[in-house]
């Protein structure tokens, strides 16, 4: 078993770095176009008519695929001051918990993500022209890789729980 998760994470472990790189290149790509933009409005006096819906879509992308990525690395919000008071028990049966919480979540969340998806990609941007379909996409995409990270997460806590250790619980102790 010890061995199939680990072949999980390293499968995993490529699959958040590609995410990571498109993360990078979303955020370099939406300060060149916010730039251009007050570049164009203040020094040419004409701002460019679709650079904000443009850096919309792109803020959009990046807040969900941000999401996925800050949950595998376990870069998120969580109040670590509280969790670590708990023996090491509990503090297992309570990553564990949260863990497949989120999972269950964001599985739930998707079939509605989707839906609005559909309903939103009839329509099309005012100033770019093209479909919201690109924006809204985001939310089903984002929310099953979150969904998907979190029970690779699940699973790494609940069958491997020395090497969950290692790989996370001391980089949020420091």
């Amino acid at each position: 078993m010890k061995a199939t998760m680990n072949r999980i994470n390293r499968i995993y472990d490529k699959f958040n770095k590609l995410n990571e790189y498109f993360i990078i290149g979303l955020m370099a790509a939406m300060c060149l176009v916010l730039l251009a933009q007050v570049i164009s409005r203040y020094l040419f006096g004409k701002p460019l008519t679709w650079s904000e819906e443009l850096a919309r879509y792109m803020f959009v992308w990046l807040a969900l695929l941000g999401s996925a990525w800050c949950g595998r690395g376990h870069i998120h919000v969580r109040m670590t001051a509280l969790v670590n008071r708990f023996p090491a028990p509990v503090i297992h049966g309570l990553q564990v918990i949260i863990s497949l919480l989120i999972s269950l979540t964001c599985f739930y969340l998707f079939p509605h993500a989707c839906e609005i998806f559909m309903k939103q990609s009839r329509l099309k941007a005012v100033t770019l022209g093209v479909s919201l379909g690109i924006e809204y996409i985001a939310a089903p995409v984002g929310i099953l890789m979150i969904a998907v990270q979190w029970f690779v997460d699940f699973l790494y806590a609940a069958l491997d729980w020395e090497g969950y250790q290692a790989r996370y619980m001391k980089q949020e102790g420091e």
